[in-house]
């Protein structure tokens, strides 16, 4: 009984998944674009270049960020022994990132190998009079969602489905 509780609250962590966003201002501070509830070993394609990821990682993980925008590339890693929201400022541009069970073992490579697949964001959180907003990006508009926050168009944003 005590083994099966164990495992169904372990397997209920590792379903929520992680959230990888890019963000628009110093210190992960600003408009973000989220890959959120992003399942381990995922790709997230942060869309453009920046040297900041925001991490929302659970215990016992680490996070990858890549320089080629399908999780390829030179990457960097770091590790995450307890449940955390993370800013990692990285010292060249990257364009994607990931996140992995365990803290890797001494001598092992901590890219992980190939990512199972790569995702687009699919939440944008942004400032408007004073509230944070976040909503839901369409399948395949997170291009498209990203130029209306650089452009300052709020009225398409608000428009979108609140997550």
């Amino acid at each position: 009984m005590q083994f099966t509780i164990t495992l169904t609250l372990l397997a209920a962590t590792l379903a929520a998944g992680a959230d990888i966003a890019r963000t628009t201002g110093n210190n992960c501070s600003g408009n973000k674009i989220i890959c959120k509830g992003i399942q381990e070993n995922n790709c997230c394609k942060l869309g453009a270049n920046t040297r900041q990821v925001f991490y929302s990682l659970p215990d016992n993980s680490r996070g990858n960020a890549f320089s080629g925008g399908n999780c390829d590339g030179n990457f960097f890693s770091f590790r995450n022994e307890k449940k955390a929201e993370r800013c990692i400022t990285f010292s060249n541009p990257v364009n994607a990132g990931r996140w992995l069970v365990g803290l890797g073992k001494r001598g092992e490579s901590l890219d992980g190998g190939e990512s199972e697949q790569c995702v687009e964001p699919n939440a944008a959180s942004f400032e408007l009079d004073g509230e944070t907003h976040e909503v839901e990006i369409p399948e395949g508009k997170a291009a498209e969602v990203e130029s209306w926050m650089e452009n300052g168009e709020w009225e398409k944003l608000t428009g979108l489905k609140r997550v």
